[in-house]
């Protein structure tokens, strides 16, 4: 029999491990649509909804919120259950909202902001020259931003304007600054730079020092 595309559930014992899902509550579970976040990283708003959020009780609840316009994510309605979502994202719900976070295990967690948000704090990956030798900056959510200026170098923070589709200030990735890491085997730890070295940073962490790819650290 032929195959007709893939499966759009997978089993709950490979879903990513960066998210908690109760012990034996789901046999299958919401895969996210490919996007910024990979299926390692991500999740779909509606799993982050229902078991990180917990403001639904069920898929069937979580399905009433996004269809009927109260999700938004980065400052866009999302009508998609499937959307994938995950670290430094910003989920509204109803007016409320919550910076998709990690622990300190390096699980995928929710905090919940004061006010209205209108931007957030994203990565620069990479840069590249684009047309009229303006910056290209590709970001850690997967965005492509054209900057005219070259005062943002790869690895820096920036802050993202969702209304004026913009970078409003950046933070540059030196020694002092304060970090997270957001991938590998230390993803969501906390701790300041405290050498940097090619492609290596050393990070005081609350107890100890470690070592983590400069890569897989934002500054917060």
């Amino acid at each position: 029999m032929a195959r007709h595309g893939e499966s759009k559930h997978v089993k709950r014992s490979v879903v990513t491990n960066s998210i908690v899902i109760p012990r034996k509550k789901y046999k299958y579970y919401s895969k996210p649509l490919p996007g910024k976040h990979s299926d390692k990283s991500g999740v779909s708003i509606l799993g982050f909804l229902r078991d990180v959020l917990k403001i639904a009780g069920n898929a069937r609840e979580a399905r009433y919120l996004i269809k009927n316009g109260h999700v938004s994510v980065d400052g866009r309605k999302i009508n998609e259950e499937k959307y994938a979502v995950g670290f430094s994202d910003i989920v509204t719900v109803k007016g409320d909202s919550f910076l998709v976070w990690l622990s300190e295990h390096g699980k995928i967690t929710a905090v919940k902001q004061d006010g209205t948000v209108t931007g957030k704090k994203i990565k620069v990956m990479s840069r590249h020259i684009g047309r009229g030798s303006k910056n290209i900056l590709f970001t850690n959510d997967a965005r492509n931003l054209v900057y005219d200026k070259d005062d943002v170098q790869t690895n820096d923070s920036v802050v993202f304007d969702f209304a004026a589709g913009k970078i409003i200030s950046k933070v540059p990735f030196e020694q002092g600054k304060h970090v997270i890491v957001f991938n590998g085997k230390n993803a969501g730890k906390t701790g300041t730079i405290k050498e940097i070295n090619g492609r290596s940073v050393l990070i005081l962490g609350t107890d100890s020092e470690f070592v983590s790819s400069v890569e897989s650290c934002m500054v917060i």
